[in-house]
């Protein structure tokens, strides 16, 4: 045992799997185990030498890698990470990979000379340390919902009520098992952080589109957050939300230009900065995650009235950011993924009057 992180590095260029593992190896934790050069390769690696963790191109001949991922969590659960170009058209395939159970998604260097090349070496390195830590047990299958024909979305309506989602390593799975359980008539307005790549934001935000019955969409500066509308917070920026009176917010994106190291988009700026905006009809949501991101937000949540969940642990396929807010005292509730939905159902239909939970009867919200 040498007790470095073994890594299957697989991808159908012969060029890109030296580059992928020299970066790799430029880590004295971790070491390059075998390549493969297609699915069917990487298939009989994984079952013979059993790495700590994949890294995974999304095309490739042979087997590519949406059923390669499918296969590894079915048969030979591993942690992946997904290590691919970007292009409109492989980017609704990559959620749908997250979706299956990838926990990382790194792009592709462009090249030896690429200009970027140390940020996503750096990036690299985090994501299969960070794979490394999960919890295999927890890649049970999932049913992945078949993307139904977009229907007619809900005319967005002025609301003074709000969910604030935190959600990392994971979070597309877990959100993917959200968002689409949401009534179009969800008497509040929806905001989702979740820390991904800026250019893979639009697709997370189609695919959940599709699976839903709300409108989802990336967010934009300056738009009023709605009932019927579930707002991503794009990448690369921070997302803040400034009030608009008795119209409740609306979305102020502050672009980072200094590198930093942590994640984007802050959950913990979204909901501090929403949270005296709304107050009391504020809810905040911790889901699946490394790190402690979205502590501080939930705290700022609590002080101004709102309400508080995080996903169980038994449910996270990282529990990083739930147990850190759990352990700081800032939540409410703990609720398996699986009841999320259906809680934030319940607290939608609750008013705050005096520091007093009142439910409004189903039939007078419709």
């Amino acid at each position: 045992m040498t007790g470095k992180i073994r890594v299957l590095v697989v991808d159908d260029s012969a060029f890109m799997r030296k580059l992928i593992t020299k970066m790799i190896e430029s880590d004295p934790h971790c070491e390059v185990v075998k390549t493969a050069k297609d699915g069917i390769e990487a298939l009989k690696a994984i079952e013979e030498l059993k790495p700590d963790v994949v890294t995974l191109d999304i095309e490739m001949p042979e087997i590519d890698g949406l059923t390669c991922i499918a296969y590894i969590m079915e048969t030979f659960p591993t942690p992946v990470v997904m290590v691919t170009g970007f292009s409109e058209f492989l980017g609704d395939e990559t959620i749908k990979a997250l979706e299956y159970g990838a926990v990382g998604l790194v792009r592709k260097p462009g090249g030896p000379i690429s200009r970027n090349i140390e940020t996503i070496r750096q990036e690299l390195l985090y994501q299969i340390k960070l794979a490394h830590q999960v919890d295999v047990t927890k890649f049970r299958p999932v049913p992945i919902r078949e993307t139904k024909a977009e229907g007619e979305k809900p005319i967005p309506k002025t609301t003074d009520r709000v969910f604030a989602i935190a959600s990392s390593s994971g979070g597309p799975r877990a959100l993917s098992q959200v968002i689409p359980k949401l009534p179009p008539d969800l008497p509040a307005g929806v905001v989702v952080a979740q820390h991904m790549p800026a250019e893979f934001v639009f697709s997370l935000a189609e695919r959940l589109n599709k699976e839903s019955a709300l409108e989802v969409k990336v967010a934009e500066d300056g738009e009023p957050i709605k009932q019927g509308k579930v707002l991503i917070a794009p990448g690369g920026c921070n997302c803040l939300v400034e009030s608009r009176g008795e119209a409740g917010g609306a979305i102020k994106l502050v672009p980072v230009q200094e590198k930093v190291k942590l994640p984007l988009p802050s959950a913990d700026k979204l909901m501090i900065s929403l949270a005296p905006v709304y107050g009391a009809n504020a809810v905040g949501i911790v889901l699946t995650g490394m790190g402690n991101d979205g502590t501080e937000g939930l705290r700022a949540i609590k002080k101004h009235g709102g309400r508080t969940m995080a996903e169980d642990k038994s449910t996270c396929l990282v529990y990083g950011m739930p147990r850190e807010a759990v352990r700081a005292g800032v939540v409410d509730q703990v609720v398996p993924l699986d009841k999320i939905a259906d809680e934030m159902i319940k607290s939608s239909q609750r008013i705050k009057i005096n520091h007093e939970d009142i439910r409004i009867p189903t039939a007078v919200l419709k």
